[in-house]
């Protein structure tokens, strides 16, 4: 690699970490869904966002959310809490186990995940689009690429 190919890639690379969904799929969202949801949407993490998402189908513990998130149980409490808050989430304890709190989505918060879901089938779909071209060698090409770059 010569220095004007390092320059290209570091730029591109830079461009691509830049990049939010607002900015390359604003058109999409903004066509797709409601203001208020789109306004919900931007004030969460993308840890939220993985919370939120591990409870798409079903009521958790909030040891579970984090068994399956690989978040600190702090992070986690002190995000369910806000999103309790907000009314994204309902925090509840059952009979059995006064001890253990449950989490589960409310209707915004199974609307949240639902936008989330959408938004990441509508990228998906969108590089595969793009992608299309390059044969199954030059993906590989690019993906030890991107490997090699990511090594410690």
């Amino acid at each position: 690699m010569n220095d004007k190919q390092y320059q290209e890639i570091a730029s591109l690379l830079e461009r691509l970490s830049r990049n939010n969904a607002m900015s390359i799929y604003g058109n999409w969202i903004k066509n797709s869904f409601s203001k208020e949801l789109i306004v919900s949407v931007s004030v969460l993490t993308h840890n939220d966002l993985k919370i939120l998402d591990s409870l798409f189908k079903q009521d958790l513990s909030i040891s579970d959310v984090v068994s399956r998130t690989g978040l600190s149980q702090g992070g986690v409490s002190r995000r369910v809490n806000m999103m309790s808050k907000k009314g994204i989430i309902h925090k509840y304890q059952n009979d059995k186990n006064k001890k253990t709190v449950f989490l589960k989505l409310n209707p915004i918060g199974q609307e949240l995940v639902d936008f989330h879901r959408k938004l990441h089938d509508h990228i998906k779909e969108i590089f595969f689009q793009k992608t299309q071209r390059f044969n199954e060698e030059q993906i590989r090409v690019v993906i030890s690429f991107l490997e090699a770059i990511l090594a410690k």
